[in-house]
């Protein structure tokens, strides 16, 4: 018997998704389990997998077309099954076409969000031309390619002009993508941001992701009272630590999985700021579920490594380079980036010195940590440089009271200051 598909919530905060591209054609059969299209959620594009065997008898959602959570999107049945009755608005048309023509991109530009261990923002060529093996060419119009493609060209460095595109009406899809990669580095902490090339004034309309972090984001600072905590670290015995660990590792261990696993500790001391705010009741969370906050092209995302306080620093930074490079490729799962317990934001390889965060829910806090530079401090009665960070707790005062915030940043300060004291 024929029966509808439609499209479902695949991801937390999802309410409708748009139709990146279809794998499949109408008349095709199909087995459980097979990927039948890709669906583009608030942050990220993911398969949408075949429950049953059948044939497709109908795509009622074409590529490009958004649908809301619970809205058909195909029909699949027995070849020759009536199907009429499933769509009795559609049936007398076939979407073999978007409806409603791709988004455009939004320039590409610097989001002023944290970059965790990024690297340095790129100058442009001082010559026209140069470099040009290194950075994606833009289209000079808009082409058919699915987000996922248009993910991996520009990873890869790839113009799209110079693809042939297999999906529908010649719609670029990632399996025209070449696997080769970008020239240049490819270490996994770093991220390219391109600057837009002239002032301009234009109207773009808002991606899907930013129009979820606008929301979230302005929900929670305008229903979550925020005030901040701040204090200064010594962080010379850390950066001994982190190097005396990395001495003959061909990947060295960044510095957020040190944060992350100091943060883990002072957790499980400090378990009212490792909570959420359910309405009627504060839920306390039972492992330090850590997020960290990573800029795309597009917006944020916040990858979560689970269980921080059981993890040790080198997993929880093969986790995160894992974690970082399917996020920039569009292909985290829901579970992925959902459901932070605690998040770090770290915008100190940008040189800022120091910077609030907003809460990022269902968490009650969210730890913003600043650049290390060399300062002045007294030890001893002397006046000597000491390799310094800010950092700066931002809480939920409707779970986290003033002090309960001072106890756990008093707490991490220590354990940073001396990364022994979190074998204790």
């Amino acid at each position: 018997m024929a029966k509808t598909l439609v499209m479902t919530a695949l991801s937390p905060t999802m309410q409708d998704g748009v139709v990146a591209e279809w794998l499949v054609q109408e008349g095709q059969a199909v087995k459980a389990g097979d990927a039948l299209c890709e669906i583009e959620t608030d942050k990220a594009t993911m398969p949408y997998e075949s429950p049953s065997a059948g044939t497709i008898l109908k795509i009622a959602a074409a590529a490009g077309q958004k649908a809301t959570v619970g809205e058909t999107i195909a029909i699949i049945g027995k070849p020759g099954e009536d199907w009429q009755a499933l769509l009795p608005v559609a049936a007398s048309s076939t979407p073999s076409a978007p409806s409603v023509p791709p988004r455009p991109e939004p320039p590409a530009q610097p989001t002023g969000a944290a970059f965790p261990e990024l690297g340095p923002i790129p100058s442009r060529p001082s010559q026209p031309g140069a470099e040009a093996a290194h950075v994606p060419v833009a289209p000079s119009s808009p082409l058919p390619s699915s987000p996922l493609a248009r993910t991996l060209a520009r990873d890869r460095g790839i113009d799209l002009r110079k693809i042939r595109g297999s999906g529908p009406h010649g719609r670029i899809v990632a399996r025209d993508i070449p696997e080769h990669a970008v020239s240049g580095s490819t270490d996994m902490t770093q991220h390219t941001v391109e600057s837009v090339a002239l002032l301009r004034d234009e109207r773009v309309p808002l991606s899907r992701m930013r129009s979820v972090i606008a929301q979230r984001l302005g929900e929670s600072y305008a229903t979550a009272p925020h005030y901040f905590v701040r204090a200064a670290v010594d962080v010379e015995r850390l950066l001994e630590l982190r190097a005396a660990i990395n001495a003959g590792r061909e990947h060295p261990v960044g510095l957020n999985a040190f944060f992350m696993r100091l943060a883990a500790a002072a957790l499980e001391r400090h378990p009212i700021v490792n909570a959420s705010w359910e309405g009627d009741a504060i839920r306390y969370r039972p492992a330090a579920d850590i997020g960290l906050a990573v800029s795309l092209d597009s917006g944020l995302i916040t990858p979560v490594v689970r269980s921080c306080e059981r993890t040790s620093v080198g997993s929880i930074d093969a986790q995160l380079a894992d974690l970082i490079t399917r996020a920039r490729a569009g292909a985290l799962a829901p579970e992925e980036y959902s459901e932070a317990s605690f998040t770090i934001s770290n915008l100190g390889t940008y040189g800022v010195e120091e910077f609030t965060a907003i809460i990022n829910p269902p968490g009650s806090a969210i730890l913003a940590l600043g650049a290390i530079s060399q300062e002045a401090v007294v030890r001893n009665g002397a006046i000597v440089p000491r390799r310094t960070m800010h950092m700066t707790l931002s809480s939920d005062h409707r779970v986290i009271d003033g002090a309960v915030a001072a106890a756990f940043v008093a707490e991490l300060k220590a354990l940073i200051e001396e990364p022994a004291l979190a074998l204790l």
